[in-house]
């Protein structure tokens, strides 16, 4: 599956999903907004297809599992709890949640589970981190740092002018030499941040203020066309797409 929005470490057989953003729907009714309660499924049903065909050990959960910033919700404990008994049933040996901003409340919950719980995760050269932290990457270590946060999309435009928005994966580079991969969203009801030049657009502190912006190489992630590498930021203003 090239088009699941997720990556995969096969030095740690680990797959590392990121901003499900669980218990969306809750939250939005309690402010008066109702909107269709079908995210727990259809993030199952694509976690639960890509894990069959990869069969990692590992599940990493790089920020942002639940959405609400204040509390606890049922529907976020609940779904929680069904997401880490679906990992166990299909045979998933560790899950280790790192820290999001939205991830309030939840280490009882975790630990009742027995997933691990930390707010940045470094393997060997590797350091995972959901980018919501203000914080110098040469701090976190590694050559390669792996970021959720930001919900990255691209929008293009057709002959016509029709725009279309994608979800992506982007790699770059840092002022400090160090590698960057920015995950895509789970969540079916994330927008998506529109990837643009202007720096302050950005969410993650350690992308405003280390990013080579221009280098960022975007990947659509679509389920049915698949990886698609598209030309770095730079290139793609001087073509007109900003």
């Amino acid at each position: 599956m090239k088009g699941f929005p997720a990556l995969y470490l096969s030095r740690y057989d680990a797959l590392i999903i990121a901003d499900m953003h669980l218990g969306f729907e809750e939250a939005m009714a309690i402010k008066g907004i109702y909107v269709p309660q079908m995210q727990f499924k259809e993030i199952a049903e694509k976690v639960s297809n890509i894990i069959s065909i990869i069969k990692p050990s590992w599940i990493i959960i790089n920020g942002d599992i639940k959405h609400e910033f204040t509390k606890l919700l049922k529907q976020e404990r609940k779904e929680i709890s069904a997401l880490i008994s679906l990992l166990r049933s299909k045979n998933v040996k560790h899950i280790t949640v790192v820290r999001g901003n939205h991830d309030t409340f939840i280490s009882p919950l975790l630990r009742r589970l027995g997933v691990g719980y930390i707010d940045i995760l470094v393997l060997d050269d590797i350091a995972i981190t959901h980018g919501h932290i203000d914080v110098d990457p040469k701090k976190l270590g590694g050559e390669l740092i792996i970021l959720g946060h930001e919900h990255p999309a691209i929008v293009l435009r057709d002959e016509l002018d029709i725009a279309y928005k994608f979800p992506c994966v982007v790699v770059g580079k840092l002022k400090t030499g160090q590698e960057i991969v920015i995950m895509p969203h789970l969540s079916i009801y994330a927008s998506g941040n529109v990837l643009t030049l202007n720096r302050e657009s950005y969410l993650s502190p350690i992308v405003k203020k280390y990013c080579l912006i221009e280098e960022l190489v975007p990947y659509i992630v679509n389920e049915n066309l698949g990886l698609l590498e598209l030309p770095n930021l730079g290139t793609l203003a001087s073509m007109g797409h900003f």
